[in-house]
């Protein structure tokens, strides 16, 4: 009986441990970054490094789109990414990447324009730091 647990023990270590550690470790990225974005929210611009206002809507022939969050506990080199989503049609239609610059505690934002008019619908930004698969935070407008 000990052997058979001691079997399952082993075999449970080494399910665990090929779980942590894929085969291909040269692609292997792991982050233990506390850096965080809060706050998210769309604007109509941003002055002096702030939102001057809280927009969640824009009209169809707005001149810019800007979102933006708040950057916290965010070491040096933090990567900040924005993907804008075309909720109405399913699509990711643009993406941002940039450095934090060694700031922490500041306002990020990303920018988008058109030379038309913007489709009526739903949209969000997702707003991730470093390499995360799930966006620390997102933003949702409409455009009408």
């Amino acid at each position: 009986m000990k052997k058979h647990i001691l079997i399952m023990a082993v075999l449970l270590l080494v399910f665990i441990c090929g779980c942590a550690f894929p085969a291909d470790s040269t692609n292997f990225e792991f982050s233990i970054s506390t850096a965080n974005i809060t706050s998210p929210l769309m604007t109509s611009d941003v002055v002096n490094g702030e939102p001057v206002d809280e927009v969640t809507e824009y009209p169809k022939d707005a001149p810019k789109l800007v979102a933006v969050g708040i950057l916290n506990n965010a070491p040096d080199d933090t990567k900040v990414r924005f993907v804008w989503n075309y909720i109405t049609d399913d699509q990711m239609i643009y993406e941002v990447e940039m450095n934090n610059e060694g700031q922490s505690g500041i306002y990020v934002y990303s920018t988008l324009t058109i030379e038309s008019l913007w489709p009526d619908g739903e949209y969000s930004v997702d707003m991730y730091v470093d390499n995360r698969t799930e966006p620390d935070a997102t933003a949702f407008f409409k455009i009408r």
